[in-house]
């Protein structure tokens, strides 16, 4: 756990202070009605709320810390339900919806809840986190936690959060997702990075997720770097695949300082000298966060890590990002860019995971552009789309070729919802160019051309 700055420790104590000091909190205690804690939770909450995430958004590695301090007596427990919940989310889960290990750390603040003397008010806020934070969890850890808690009565409702229904996996899948829509646009993602290779494989879906959480281009991440660069430049965990993959995505993903930098290129040069299949390991863990949903990967991110790798000990690497960086300086519309995608993809097995990644890569840009054009634009969409159809004469891939289809329609749609008349230009320009290029290309076949543009008639009341 990284301490507490001073700074944020300063301004808890200082709430600390104001809370003790509150007339609301004077009257809860002598007159014991829950409307006066209530008033001390307005008062109060608001304020640590503000300082978690200030702490959340530059210090993310505080957060634990930050969460400790506030399981202190003169806290009055508050802010509590709200840190619970954060933990049951930072838990890993595995496709099981079962935490891949203990949460200890949501075992203490459930434990500092229980043993506060304002567990009658604060359990009305946490009955929803117990039961799902349960669900996630073992039934030897849960079986723990009740049996340290020496009030009879507090075991009984802990207990009574134990649901039968959840045994049941499609139940927790369920009641976790409604759960995290709640938290949806909260900022509370905090990891530790781990020194050795056992701890590496027991937090990794932790870390990784950790590191994509913030590798948007709106974190502030400069209180990482120090840690960052000490973590990549940990050679007991070099031998791992894992690390490798948590490497390339810092390289697509991270700005990275210059001693980062430094880090960064020793530590990937390292294991590509060591690694007997360095290339065959890389290009499976690229093609893997290509295809994948958690690490959308923009023609940006891959230059960023092309430069970084432009000089790495590996042939197979140099190649392919030789190429891709060519395609990323000059832009995918030009010819010279298209040739050297053409002669590097002539150059390997159409389905070896090199030319995998190229044609993600490729589709990257055609992605971007269809995403980000109006259909008021389809002009520019008729211009586009001979570049698009010269690399499908290269890949001549499937799949490459039902993702563009996809996108292609898509857009076409959005333009037969703008343009209605279809005595109109824009119209008939459309329908031309579909009703040729599209069934060249092998997206529609002459029935379906017609069909898509078929006058629909109005349902008769």
């Amino acid at each position: 756990m990284i301490a507490l700055d001073k700074k944020y420790a300063d301004v808890l104590e200082s709430i600390k202070a104001s809370i003790q000091g509150s007339e609301s909190l004077s009257q809860y205690l002598e007159e014991e009605e829950e409307s006066f804690y209530k008033e001390l939770q307005d008062e109060v909450e608001p304020q640590i709320e503000q300082l978690y995430n200030e702490v959340a958004n530059h210090s993310p590695l505080q957060l634990e810390a930050f969460e400790t301090h506030l399981l202190e007596d003169g806290f009055e427990g508050l802010f509590l339900p709200r840190i619970l919940g954060y933990n049951v989310l930072r838990g890993e889960i595995d496709d099981n919806y079962k935490y891949r290990k203990p949460q200890d750390h949501f075992k203490k603040i459930l434990l500092a809840i229980c043993n506060s003397a304002n567990f009658e008010v604060l359990r009305k806020r946490i009955g929803q986190t117990i039961q799902v934070g349960f669900a996630l969890s073992s039934d030897i850890w849960i079986t723990n936690i009740i049996d340290s808690i020496p009030n009879k009565k507090i075991r009984t409702y802990l207990m009574g959060m134990k649901q039968e229904k959840f045994r049941d996996a499609k139940a927790r899948m369920q009641a976790y997702d409604n759960y995290r829509m709640q938290f949806e646009h909260a900022n509370f993602k905090s990891v530790e990075f781990p020194k050795n290779i056992f701890e590496l494989k027991s937090t990794f879906y932790a870390l990784r997720t950790f590191i994509i959480h913030r590798s948007d281009d709106t974190m502030d991440n400069e209180s990482l770097m120090r840690h960052l660069s000490n973590f990549i430049g940990n050679e007991a965990l070099y031998e791992s695949d894992q690390f490798l993959e948590l490497l390339i995505i810092f390289g697509l993903k991270y700005k990275l300082d210059d001693a980062t930098k430094k880090a960064y290129n020793k530590a990937i040069n390292t294991i590509a000298q060591k690694h007997t299949n360095f290339s065959k390991s890389f290009f499976a863990i690229y093609d893997n966060l290509f295809t994948g949903k958690e690490v959308k990967i923009t023609p940006e991110n891959e230059h960023n890590i092309g430069k970084l790798l432009v000089d790495i000990k590996d042939s197979q690497i140099i190649e392919y990002f030789k190429t891709t960086n060519e395609l990323h300086s000059k832009g995918f519309v030009n010819v010279d860019a298209i040739e050297a995608v053409r002669k590097y993809y002539e150059k390997h097995p159409g389905m070896s995971l090199e030319n995998e990644c190229l044609r993600s890569s490729v589709h990257s840009y055609i992605s971007k552009f269809l995403s980000n054009i109006g259909p008021e634009h389809y002009g520019d969409y008729f211009e586009i789309n001979k570049i698009i159809t010269a690399y499908i004469g290269i890949f001549n891939n499937e799949r490459f070729n039902q993702e563009v289809k996809n996108e292609s329609m898509a857009f076409i749609e959005k333009c037969i919802k703008l343009y209605t008349d279809k005595r109109g230009k824009d119209y008939q320009d459309i329908k031309k160019y579909v009703s040729a290029t599209f069934v060249d290309l092998g997206f529609l076949k002459d029935k379906e051309v017609s069909e898509l543009f078929k006058t629909r008639r109005k349902k008769t009341a």
